[in-house]
């Protein structure tokens, strides 16, 4: 009797995981980024202790300090008037140019471009470059380190350092080892011999209070940290544990597991603040300001093709102390009249104390793309979105000082203006 029962099907077997492809990653960083833009417009700044954040007699802090400077304990974010009492008499103090050094990194990004395109940028100064699949344009990575060198300083007159490794951890190591200056490569399969007898604070995500809380446990090398089971570190630390571990071996998953380009808008953030030339007390001031920040960071958003999930505002009293509140948009967005809808609610919430304040300042938190969506046919004219669009047209042809919106225009009769905005006391800070 025939079977007329159909053939079994071939059984499917599921097809195994997907390994990542192994990559280098190169962390370029620029030196002493502000400083090197200003000896670049005038060498006699050359072999000087240079800072770059206010002059003498100003409040705020130090954006930049330059390594003859730094052999004084200056640091960036030490207030001018510390690095001042460190410093001696011939130190240069410079207030900053934002508009130059805005200028400078794009030069330098551009130049970047040209070894791969998968290059992210993590601030003015650095960024990383996945050098995966440009292996037959290079005889190895130090030489591509080296024409990197060579390419920035030859078009923009600028130093960089450089770290070569497997992760980003490993590279970011490296480059604060090669600086200033230098280039330093680890090749993969030589992580944790490189690591293990470096101290604690080279490694990412190793700050003060978790340096000391490792150390109570006789904890003060990578190699140490890497010793230590993973199960322990997770029990005593949280995750931040199991990742410390994890880097402390060479590995950071949680850092490397997105491809560069893509992980950029999830943790960046965008900021502008500034101090006041005087500690103020006045609604309207404060108000105004916190406006017109707003606006920087949102035509920040726009020019950068991103959107914001949340609204930060940050206040400084004459004190020191410091208060924050954030708050969700409804959706994501880069409007100007999004963005100061929450800051007009947020800013009173956040100062509560009956003391003046010294600075102020706005953080666009969740950044993601801006994604095209399709039109809704029935929907009313986007009247804000045209107008931001507008907006941002005359502000790119006259400067920023053309246009301001919001309470922001209370400011006229009260800070002096540019072509490029408002001078700000604290302009490195305000970018």
């Amino acid at each position: 009797m025939p079977n007329d029962r159909p053939p079994p099907r071939p059984r499917r077997h599921a097809a195994p995981p997907l390994t990542p492809r192994p990559r280098d990653l190169m962390l370029v960083d620029l030196d002493c980024f502000y400083v090197s833009v200003e000896r670049r417009r005038d060498p006699a700044l050359i072999g000087r202790p240079v800072i770059v954040g206010g002059v003498p007699g100003e409040r705020g802090v130090v954006a930049s300090a330059s390594y003859e400077a730094r052999a004084f304990g200056v640091r960036a974010g030490m207030p001018l008037f510390e690095a001042q009492r460190r410093c001696p008499p011939e130190t240069v103090f410079l207030r900053g140019d934002h508009a130059a050094y805005l200028e400078a990194s794009r030069a330098v990004m551009g130049v970047l471009g040209h070894f791969t395109p998968r290059v992210e940028p993590l601030s003015a100064d650095e960024a990383f470059l996945d050098l995966g699949g440009c292996e037959r344009h290079h005889a190895s990575w130090l030489a591509a380190a080296a024409s990197v060198h060579r390419r920035v300083m030859e078009e923009t007159g600028l130093a960089v350092s450089i770290g070569i490794g497997g992760t980003r951890a490993v590279a970011r190591v490296a480059l604060a080892l090669a600086k200033p200056g230098g280039v330093l490569e680890v090749r993969r399969g030589e992580e944790s011999a490189f690591l293990a007898d470096l101290p604690l604070h080279y490694l990412p995500g190793v700050g003060g209070k978790t340096r000391t809380a490792l150390e109570r446990f006789n904890v003060r090398t990578i190699g140490d940290l890497a010793a230590i089971p993973e199960a322990i570190l997770e029990t005593t630390f949280g995750r931040t544990g199991l990742t410390l571990s994890r880097r402390a071996r060479g590995h950071d998953a949680a850092l490397d597991a997105p491809t560069i380009g893509q992980r950029v808008a999830k943790t960046r953030t965008i900021s502008r603040e500034t101090s006041f030339a005087r500690d103020t007390n006045d609604p309207r001031v404060v108000d105004g300001m916190l406006s017109y920040l707003a606006q920087r960071a949102c035509g920040a958003l726009r020019t950068d093709g991103l959107l914001a999930r949340s609204v930060e505002v940050r206040v400084r009293y004459a004190d020191f102390q410091t208060a924050a509140t954030r708050r969700r948009l409804p959706e994501p967005s880069a409007r100007d009249e999004d963005v100061l809808g929450i800051v007009r609610t947020l800013w009173p919430v956040v100062w509560q104390r009956r003391v003046r304040l010294r600075l102020v300042g706005v953080t666009l938190h969740g950044l993601e793309p801006k994604a095209e969506k399709q039109l809704d046919l029935l929907a009313s004219l986007d009247v804000d979105r045209h107008l931001d669009a507008a907006v941002d047209a005359i502000r790119e042809r006259h400067g920023f000082g053309a246009l301001v919106r919001g309470r922001a225009i209370d400011l006229l009769d009260q800070v002096p203006r540019t072509a490029r905005g408002f001078r700000l006391h604290t302009p490195s800070c305000s970018r």
